[in-house]
């Protein structure tokens, strides 16, 4: 069998044949291959592929069949970076309730190329929300969202009430509205240190640098 050759032009006979009987004694082509391949790669060696192919979002808790998936969408989802689908799926990760209000579907109208990450309180408990849970959520949102777009992790309260009213001998009427309370739980983003992208940076235990 012959080795494709990486020898310049110039080389020797003897350059040639020694390069080609070292290429049949090391053969690393299958195991190379089997490293770069998400289904075939070592388990031991999968985080190190994760971070040859720049996967952000990363967990060491996932199972063994969701990280070769992660790693089998790495380059289809940094074509997918920077769009709202990309940020659904960050947050579908995390919990179904979780979701995304951008700026001109909110009431009234937010900035341009603004949005909400909304957390419904009755259907996320304040127990998951941990402050390294909300944390772990604005990083992926970050890394998932478009360059420009700037957002808000907002936990909300919606309930619904029915108020009965009744006058003298008439008949009582009825009528059901809905109302909604925000709790503001972001932080100011105004006080972080950011990047010229606008992405706030973050020292190396991972914890947002703020402008004194």
């Amino acid at each position: 069998m012959i080795y494709p050759s990486i020898l310049p032009p110039a080389s020797t006979k003897l350059e040639r044949a020694l390069e080609q009987a070292g290429a049949a004694l090391l053969d690393f082509d299958a195991p190379i291959r089997d490293v770069w391949s998400p289904a075939n790669c070592p388990a031991g060696h999968l985080p190190w592929l994760a971070w040859g192919l720049a996967i952000s979002h990363w967990k060491t808790s996932w199972t063994l069949e969701y990280k070769r998936a992660a790693v089998a969408d790495a380059i289809p989802f940094h074509r997918r970076k920077g769009t709202r689908r990309a940020v659904q799926e960050v947050l579908e990760r995390y919990h179904p309730s979780l979701s995304i209000v951008e700026w001109h579907e909110a009431s009234p109208r937010r900035e341009p190329h603004t949005f909400e990450v909304r957390a419904p309180a009755l259907e996320i408990p304040a127990s998951f929300l941990s402050a390294a849970m909300t944390d772990a959520i604005i990083a992926d949102v970050a890394v998932a969202k478009p360059a420009r777009a700037h957002f808000d992790f907002v936990q909300v309260l919606e309930s619904q009430a029915t108020l009965f009213m009744a006058a003298g001998g008439m008949t009582g009427s009825m009528f059901r509205d809905d109302f909604t309370a925000e709790h503001d739980t972001s932080r100011d983003w105004s006080k972080l240190l950011q990047s010229d992208d606008g992405e706030p940076l973050r020292d190396e235990n991972g914890n947002f640098l703020e402008d004194e």
